[in-house]
């Protein structure tokens, strides 16, 4: 999938940012496309995994299960994610099982890379290791901290702080 259109949408994605185009084509040449219709699965929650996804048209859903209060689970958007972003990068920092499912919202055309490929790719070029994951870990704090909004505001919901804070003022 080496191409120049590629690598102008590589440019663009945020765990890419500050990679040189030397070092973007040396990451083009891992890539695939692959076209997910709207409303399909890409993977579950739990599922194992090996590749990393870009976004390069369309949107995604990141969905976990939760709990109803009843006992039954069900799942809860966490995220949605547009074009530039990445999602199943956490398989570059362990090969634990996927954390969420994420389900197409629109026909979404990835740009798709296996973990391995890509993870020798930075061993043999220490810099782009160092970007992306420099990269990464800026992306997965601000996730955690939308996500630790997202779970402060259902708590507070639950215990009805909401509806207490309100009546005092």
């Amino acid at each position: 999938m080496s191409n120049p259109k590629v690598i102008e949408h590589l440019r663009q994605v945020e765990i890419f940012l500050g990679l040189v185009d030397s070092e973007l084509l040396k990451v083009s040449t891992l890539c695939r496309g692959l076209k997910v219709a709207a409303g399909k699965t890409i993977f579950r929650e739990g599922d194992s995994g090996n590749e990393i996804f870009i976004i390069l048209e369309g949107s995604v859903r990141v969905m976990i299960n939760t709990r109803n209060a009843d006992g039954t689970f069900s799942p809860s958007t966490i995220n949605l994610l547009y074009p530039r972003q990445c999602f199943g990068e956490m398989i570059l920092l362990n090969s634990a099982a996927r954390s969420a499912t994420i389900e197409a919202v629109d026909p979404t055309t990835l740009i798709v890379m296996q973990e391995h490929d890509f993870r020798q790719l930075c061993e043999s070029d220490p810099r782009i290791g160092y970007v992306v994951i420099r990269n990464l870990a800026q992306d997965l704090a601000f996730k955690l901290r939308s996500s630790n909004l997202l779970l402060r505001g259902q708590i507070r919901w639950q215990h009805d702080e909401l509806g207490k804070i309100h009546s005092s003022s």
